[in-house]
């Protein structure tokens, strides 16, 4: 889509093309500007977006400046499939049933019993359906339409949504207690290094998350909005193959978490985050913000 935009914007006359350029930068300056004010109302500080040191700022830094459209492609739930394919296999895909681009062409009667539905092209617009008998169904189309109505980039500013064409994902799910999830672990590669695991675990409403460090020592240290788990979990035997999968995955990435799901022994992807919270969740105690910065090494200008 990107590169067709590119192409087509070549063929316009100088004139517009520089009203377009123009458009760009004081809609750039305006994102910077947002940006800014949300670190600001969020730490009580300006980031330092010249020399960005910690982990906050740096995930300012690249929200502003990475514009590689890969960034794009491992955010749309539905194009990532194909880059974990190509990079660890189909395999460690979860099962896919239907991707629809309305709610019109949905076919509920091919669906089975239970299944999640979700959206590719933000966060937290899901819908985990246990006993597809009593899904109201009128409901869930509204609630749909809503959200392929939104543009999650307005949200908080995060790049890597803007240009996402939105779609409804029908996929299995992993889980089949109401109000549970599975335990998600969460990979903070850096330069295709894990160096950091986060755990998160729990019912919803009650989900906990704790740090650990690549040894697997738990780190005092968490997001001041969560509690952590007052128990260490039980590590999967096949950790290190997560471990493993998660830096294939972020290769030539400065830096991505990997999100992935360990089922009884199965691995499953879960899905590639650019910017954790959108770089907006403080860490308990601060320092730990300094920390998780000095880990990582963005360059000085992104390509």
């Amino acid at each position: 889509m990107l590169t067709i935009l590119a192409d087509a914007e070549m063929i316009l006359p100088d004139a517009v093309r520089e009203r377009l350029k123009q458009w760009r930068f004081a809609q750039r300056l305006y994102e910077r500007a947002v940006i800014i004010r949300q670190y600001r109302h969020r730490f009580g500080r300006r980031p330092n977006l010249r020399h960005p040191g910690t982990f906050s700022e740096k995930l300012a830094f690249k929200m502003l400046y990475d514009r590689r459209p890969l960034l794009t492609q491992i955010a749309d739930k539905v194009r990532a499939r194909d880059y974990v394919a190509q990079r660890i296999g189909s395999q460690f895909l979860s099962e896919i049933y239907q991707v629809c681009e309305s709610v019109d062409q949905i076919r509920w009667e091919e669906l089975p019993s239970s299944f999640a539905i979700k959206t590719n092209h933000g966060s937290k617009m899901n819908i985990m359906v246990y006993d597809k008998s009593t899904l109201n169904k009128e409901r869930t189309r509204s609630q749909l339409n809503i959200w392929l109505g939104r543009n999650f980039y307005y949200h908080l500013r995060e790049w890597c949504y803007r240009d996402i064409r939105p779609m409804i994902m029908f996929e299995e799910l992993l889980h089949n207690v109401p109000g549970q999830r599975p335990v998600e672990w969460k990979f903070y590669v850096f330069d295709g290094c894990t160096k950091y695991v986060e755990v998160s675990c729990g019912p919803d409403g009650d989900r906990k998350k704790t740090f650990y460090d690549r040894s697997l020592k738990r780190l005092n240290a968490r997001w001041a909005i969560f509690p952590t788990s007052p128990e260490d979990p039980v590590f999967p035997e096949n950790l290190d193959a997560m471990i493993s999968l998660a830096e294939r995955l972020a290769h030539g990435l400065d830096f991505v978490r990997v999100d992935l799901y360990n089922v009884a022994g199965r691995i499953v992807f879960g899905e590639l985050t650019s910017y954790p919270g959108a770089g907006l969740v403080a860490f308990e105690p601060p320092e730990f913000d300094r920390i998780f910065g000095q880990t990582w090494r963005p360059p000085h200008k992104y390509q």
